[in-house]
């Protein structure tokens, strides 16, 4: 047996609970994850609600994004072997002690040498949208660029990948948050009341592209301040944005196979920083995803399931 993280209805947090669940069986092809760590992201909360993204039937697991070790293969598998540290994604299917993958080849990666396991637990959903929009800003060097949320999780990696361009960033965060962002070399302003003011300060000659993460009313807002559609990415917004502002849509299903692969040796090698704002355990969930909507995190929030201690040789992969 093993837990997961569940619901039965749709709604708010407190519909989130561990449950008993039979651990899978290994078929031809197949992979099977013990889990370590799985990141949070705001879309688990808009899948928990529902909405456009359906009602649940019965009981629906959840989070997306995992990282930990291969416990067992299905015949047929070359490309993985027990003892091997991975990481990926599957939907609405994360949050569990053991979780079958049966599409590997798309949904597993090795973790590089370098990368800490509890980061690549938190990179899935965050790295596969920045990489899929910073595409579509098509950014020269020497442009500026507006990123808000720029201390989230999708954020943080979309100004650094920016910087690496040699584009000039200025994003939107807390206060509280504003040293980690001077320290990547970004340019803090406190998002709410005289915001573009102060983006106005910082750029009086404009700015040539942004990345949104709050929605359709920034949009607009980006618009008015005479950014090209064309140089505008939005996560925030619904799915119509694009239809009526003609900005693009970023999101991890545009992104490239190879695109995890790149980020994850780029986070190893110290060209991309992912902080690791705080670590629940898993039967914290509650908790995890409360500080998640209100505490205004610096970087990826995380669930860590119990699990036996790492090997010697796989710890030293990770340094």
């Amino acid at each position: 047996m093993t837990r997961r993280v569940q619901y039965t209805s749709n709604g708010g947090i407190d519909q989130l609970h561990l449950a008993e669940a039979a651990t899978p069986e290994v078929g031809p092809g197949h992979v099977l994850v013990s889990v370590l760590y799985t990141g949070l992201n705001p879309l688990d909360w808009k899948m928990l609600q529902g909405g456009r993204f359906g009602t649940v039937e019965g009981s629906s697991g959840n989070g997306v994004d995992f990282s930990g070790v291969v416990a067992e293969v299905g015949s047929g598998v070359e490309d993985f072997a027990p003892g091997d540290l991975v990481y990926g994604g599957l939907p609405k299917q994360a949050q569990t002690g053991q979780l079958l993958i049966e599409d590997p080849a798309d949904r597993l990666d090795r973790v590089p040498r370098g990368l800490g396991i509890d980061t690549a637990g938190g990179l899935y959903i965050t790295g596969r949208t920045a990489m899929s929009g910073i595409r579509d800003l098509g950014l020269n060097e020497g442009d500026t660029l507006f990123v808000s949320g720029a201390s989230g999780g999708v954020g943080i990696i979309v100004a650094q990948l920016a910087r690496n361009l040699g584009a000039r960033v200025i994003g939107s965060a807390s206060q509280g948050n504003h040293a980690l962002l001077r320290s990547l070399g970004v340019e803090p302003v406190t998002y709410g009341e005289g915001m573009w003011d102060n983006v106005r300060t910082l750029a009086p000659n404009g700015i040539q592209a942004a990345y949104s993460t709050q929605g359709e009313d920034e949009v607009a807002g980006l618009l008015d301040a005479g950014v090209p559609a064309e140089r505008i990415v939005s996560i925030g917004a619904g799915p119509t944005v694009a239809e009526t502002y003609g900005v693009s849509i970023a999101g991890e299903a545009t992104a490239r196979r190879d695109d995890m692969v790149w980020l994850g040796q780029a986070i190893a090698y110290g060209h991309i920083h992912v902080p690791i704002d705080r670590v629940f355990d898993v039967d914290e969930v509650q908790d995890a995803y409360r500080h998640l909507l209100t505490a205004h995190p610096a970087g990826k929030v995380l669930l860590r399931f119990p699990a036996k201690p790492l090997t010697d040789e796989q710890r030293a992969h990770l340094r």
